[in-house]
């Protein structure tokens, strides 16, 4: 997936096949709130707190979507100093990007 004028970091993306494979992350988008969390979270890292009160999403809600979209390797955990807890979890997007290909990878959506 690289072209000789402009080279490609192809860790930058999550190439999925459009096949039973890519259901998962299609799903975990398709849940109502996903993308507001990943909205939000474009912008800064924030705790699952911080993403709860800036979404209106109950801090349940957001917890399982944050754990969902890890999974799907579109959200990645970060730490940040915290006063009297020492480090608290903060959950960022992993700069990648969703790209949905054939089987054989010849056609890319």
């Amino acid at each position: 997936m690289e072209c000789a004028a402009n080279p490609v970091n192809i860790d930058k993306f999550l190439i999925l096949p459009i096949a039973e494979g890519s259901r998962t992350v299609t799903e975990v988008l398709s849940k109502e709130g996903s993308f507001k969390i990943l909205e939000v979270i474009s912008e800064d890292p924030l705790s699952v707190r911080e993403i709860s009160l800036k979404t209106g999403l109950p801090f349940v809600d957001v917890e399982d979507k944050i754990m969902a979209l890890m999974e799907s390797d579109l959200v990645e955990r970060k730490s940040r100093p915290s006063g009297l807890e020492g480090e608290e979890d903060i959950y960022g997007p992993s700069n990648r990007f969703v790209v949905f290909s054939s089987e054989d990878n010849n056609t890319v959506v």
